[in-house]
């Protein structure tokens, strides 16, 4: 049954971010900023309301007569008070008006004919044939303005322009609860006027970088980085810096791929983010400079910003390095781990649930988890570190988890709770007390590594019970180290054998290959002890 909405609600989660912002960055918001709020906040309801079901919606212009809601008597009445605010107008192109009307409407202003036409062409035909600034069309039109002022509201509110009202709307139906974490002045993302503007020049440079891609303009693009190098110099938070890493290596990867080579390498010299290193060191191998790919590759070994980083440098140092002698080399221990040969017979489900019958036939529990069980158990050991008032991470009530989760800055802003976790969790019993009485107590509250509705209270309790202590903290420092490429990669399956213990299972059908991240995986159960092995199916031919 579809879960109805209180009335108003567009209205309410409208006031409620601007408050928000105004509570929290009214220091940083200049004058024309701050009076967009203010003559928002002194509008009558009605007029409120119109101008957020408009700004909310596709547009630029809206017909009167579309305009028709329960919470609003009188749209021109709503819309003029809003006009003499300057938040709504009456002005559009001719372009914009004959896009307002249906197919009917249209062929009632030609002359003759143009039933047949396509809507392109009949527009075309109309704009030609008449003045559709003149025709009385039967209604009012209007757009919204200020759209951009907006976007500036949601930029402090969410962090990002990628979020937008249907955070409040899936809170509003139920369908999402999230933890109530503080979101002190202290710990602002924005820490200045500086670096909201930096924040806004990088989606601005974004904008125009993407549009040159699309367009193809690559000698455009190529100019456009010494722009780009002048523009992104970096300001306020890691995060912010993260932000603009992300956008150098996209304009350096495209350009690799318009053999751009030398625009692409100074791009990437300046990104202190992966894959940065990594792209450099195969574009320096490529260029006939593999000395130099080689010292980068030891350069990344010695100190690696993260796991995916780490195994790049490891076997493209390897390969790089097969002419040196034998103790200059960089190696890579061979993967090594136990194989089950298992025929079974094909039927109605996937190779993953036909496998996890087959050991539960012979009496034994296995549940399908892949990288829903250790992550979760994670966060349920680690949940008030996770969403602890850390400077920028918590900016607005709709997040997972903070900003900074899937870079390294995470372990590092938390480093001495982090350690001081581990050591409690370290003591018998304490890990299966704190999973489980957070288990309870956050039941369905919204956290990046928490899947509820994978986590069944007979799967976590018997997890705990098999899995010893020490194999739990082990996987949890690995994950610790580079969250964002060791939350993938766990293996499918984890068996209970009826004797006790347990075991972790990766199942690969017939023809199926392990990933990369399985493989990493798999070395840190190698060296670890932690029981595990691959199942290799095959289907009988019965």
């Amino acid at each position: 049954m579809p879960v109805e909405l209180a009335p108003g609600y567009h209205l309410e989660n409208f006031l409620s971010l601007i408050r928000f912002v105004r509570e929290h960055y009214t220091d940083l918001l200049d004058s024309r900023e701050r009076a967009y709020a203010d003559q928002f906040e002194q509008l009558s309801p009605q007029a409120q309301s119109l101008y957020v079901r408009m700004i909310l919606r596709k547009g630029p212009l809206f017909r009167s007569d579309k305009l028709r809601y329960d919470d609003i008597d009188d749209v021109d009445a709503a819309a003029a008070e809003l006009e003499a605010v300057g938040l709504v107008s009456t002005q559009a192109s001719s372009q914009q008006l004959l896009a307002l009307l249906a197919k009917t409407e249209l062929l009632v202003l030609l002359p003759s004919g143009g039933a047949k036409l396509r809507r392109e062409a009949l527009v075309a035909e109309v704009a030609a044939a008449v003045d559709i600034q003149k025709q009385q069309l039967g209604f009012r039109h209007f757009r919204p303005l200020g759209s951009g002022r907006l976007r500036r509201y949601r930029l402090l509110y969410f962090g990002n322009l990628n979020q937008d009202f249907s955070e409040f709307v899936l809170t509003d139906m139920g369908l999402q609860r999230y933890e109530s974490y503080a979101i002190p002045a202290s710990a602002r993302l924005f820490t200045g006027r500086a670096s909201i503007d930096f924040v806004w020049q990088l989606y601005q440079l974004q904008d125009i970088v993407m549009e040159l891609i699309e367009r193809r303009q690559t000698a455009t693009l190529v100019q456009f980085c010494q722009v780009l190098l002048a523009t992104v110099s970096g300001t306020g938070h890691a995060l912010i810096g993260r932000r603009r890493d992300r956008l150098l290596n996209r304009v350096a990867r495209h350009l690799e791929r318009c053999d751009q080579a030398i625009s692409a390498l100074e791009l990437y010299a300046v990104s202190q983010s992966p894959p940065a290193r990594e792209r450099r060191a195969r574009l320096l191998n490529s260029s006939g400079q593999t000395e130099a790919a080689l010292v980068l590759c030891r350069e990344i070994i010695a100190a690696p910003i993260d796991q995916q980083e780490l195994a790049f440098a490891t076997s493209f140092g390897q390969r790089l390095s097969k002419s040196l002698p034998q103790c200059q080399r960089i190696t890579i221990t061979a993967l090594d781990y136990n194989r089950r040969q298992l025929t079974l017979s094909r039927g109605a489900v996937g190779v993953e649930e036909a496998v996890r019958a087959f050991f539960e036939t012979a009496g034994a529990r296995c549940f399908y988890v892949e990288n829903s069980l250790i992550p979760s158990l994670f966060g349920l050991a680690f949940w008030d570190i996770i969403f602890a008032p850390v400077a920028g991470a918590f900016v607005n009530p709709f997040q997972r988890g903070p900003l900074d989760l899937l870079s390294p800055g995470f372990s590092q802003a938390r480093a001495p709770a982090i350690a001081a976790r581990l050591r409690e969790l370290e003591q018998p019993g304490e890990l299966e007390r704190r999973v489980l009485q957070i288990l309870v107590d956050k039941a369905g509250v919204a956290n990046y590594f928490v899947h509820w509705r994978q986590l069944s209270p007979d799967l976590v309790k018997l997890a705990l019970a098999r899995i010893p202590q020490s194999h739990c903290l082990l996987l949890f420092r690995r994950l610790l180290f580079d969250i964002k490429n060791n939350r993938s990669g766990f293996p499918d399956l984890i068996l209970f054998p009826v004797a006790g213990s347990y075991e972790l299972i990766e199942v690969k059908g017939p023809g199926d290959q392990l990933q990369d991240s399985q493989k990493r995986w798999i070395r840190v159960f190698g060296e670890s002890d932690i029981p595990f092995s691959v199942a290799n199916v095959r289907w009988s031919e019965l």
